[in-house]
């Protein structure tokens, strides 16, 4: 029986003893060793958490947070055929994967989960359609946003950038879905990610517009789908001046198909010739081809008249201008030699690309190229 049954059974004894200074001491003495015994393990388990949280700041998402972003900017970036070829974006994806393996203690369930769904295909023998890349962005997105818990709850963490790439992502993986695969959705999402050229008003990627993403994702009906989706689109893409209703639908048209309708002559020559020089071709008529193409440009720049009509266009839409850049055409050899050197660059504008020529190239030019007609 313990002290407080017998008290209460020996209601005139317990008054009694009660009287005593020692037991009110004695009371008190037990009831503050228990009460800091509670708040010592209560402060020793805040402790652990917040321990265990920053390990998983500095081992995890301090590390893959920035790999995704990168990801999906290079992905989506305008140069994409040309200065950041070289770039495998492959060996990202390998090191987003490792470091997840490499984490599991430092993940949630949903991360683990989504983990899960990507090794599942990539152990598939064959893996059809675009389920790889859905897995493969659906993962990023959920790292991405429990980031964004963890930032806000515990950590009082800026989290504007990383709500932008989690709305990001979600657009991405509805429009792989649409255009059957991350190659045909470059012509959508091209330049989203880039400051200055991107068409999307990053004050509207938020916490709104991101429960709005996730509620449209979770749409079983294609058609409600696709009207949720036109209709955040809307909300969230700059609209130039004088865009109708007619012209936006063109506009994100990309969004929802890769079936697009290609309308500049000199694409299509491009499209229809990409080996305009067979590998027995000697080393001069490159070099021709190239400065025929710099000499366009020096002449379109300054309204020289005669220029070759194959030459003559430099300005592109973002979709041709992504079209004829994924062929190893000699167009697409010629741009990126010319640009490495700085005697070309390529603007990339809102809803377009320009290539056009430097100072730099002005100066070849008239010192390598020019040819002043013959005074007699």
């Amino acid at each position: 029986m313990s002290i407080l049954e017998i008290l209460l059974n020996h209601g005139f004894l317990g008054v009694s003893i009660l009287k005593y200074k020692w037991f009110q001491t004695l009371i008190t003495a037990l009831a503050a060793a228990a009460f800091t015994q509670w708040l010592n393990n209560t402060l020793t388990k805040e402790r652990d958490r917040e321990n265990k949280l920053k390990e998983s700041f500095k081992l995890f998402y301090n590390k893959v947070i920035p790999e995704i972003m990168d990801l999906f900017n290079i992905e989506t970036d305008l140069r994409r055929g040309i200065t950041l070829e070289a770039l495998s974006t492959d060996e990202i994806r390998e090191s987003i994967l490792e470091t997840v393996s490499n984490n599991i203690s430092h993940i949630n369930s949903e991360i683990y989960d989504a983990y899960r769904s990507v090794m599942t295909e990539i152990y598939k023998e064959k893996t059809t359609g675009f389920e790889q890349d859905v897995a493969d962005i659906t993962l990023y997105h959920t790292i991405v946003e429990e980031y964004i818990k963890l930032a806000e709850q515990y950590d009082n963490k800026d989290t504007k950038k990383e709500y932008r790439y989690a709305c990001f992502l979600i657009i991405w993986k509805n429009v792989v879905i649409n255009c059957d695969g991350i190659e045909n959705s470059y012509a959508a999402l091209s330049g989203a990610g880039l400051s200055g050229t991107s068409p999307f008003d990053f004050e509207k990627l938020n916490k709104e517009t991101l429960q709005k993403l996730k509620s449209m994702d979770k749409e079983k009906d294609g058609l409600e789908r696709d009207r949720l989706f036109k209709e955040i689109l809307s909300d969230i893409i700059i609209k130039k001046d004088g865009m109708d209703n007619d012209s936006f639908e063109g506009f994100i048209e990309p969004f929802f198909s890769h079936d697009i309708e290609i309308n500049n002559s000199q694409v299509i020559t491009l499209l229809t010739n990409d080996d305009l020089f067979s590998d027995e071709e000697s080393l001069d008529n490159r070099a021709i081809y190239r400065n025929r193409i710099l000499s366009a440009l020096y002449k379109t720049k300054y309204n020289m008249g005669n220029v070759d009509p194959f030459y003559k266009d430099f300005n592109f839409t973002k979709q041709e201008f992504e079209e004829f850049m994924r062929f190893h055409n000699e167009l697409k050899n010629a741009i990126r030699y010319w640009e490495e050197k700085k005697i070309l660059k390529i603007e990339c504008k809102e809803n377009g690309v320009n290539i056009v020529m430097t100072a730099a190239g002005d100066d070849y030019y008239e010192e390598n190229l020019y040819q002043p007609k013959k005074r007699y």
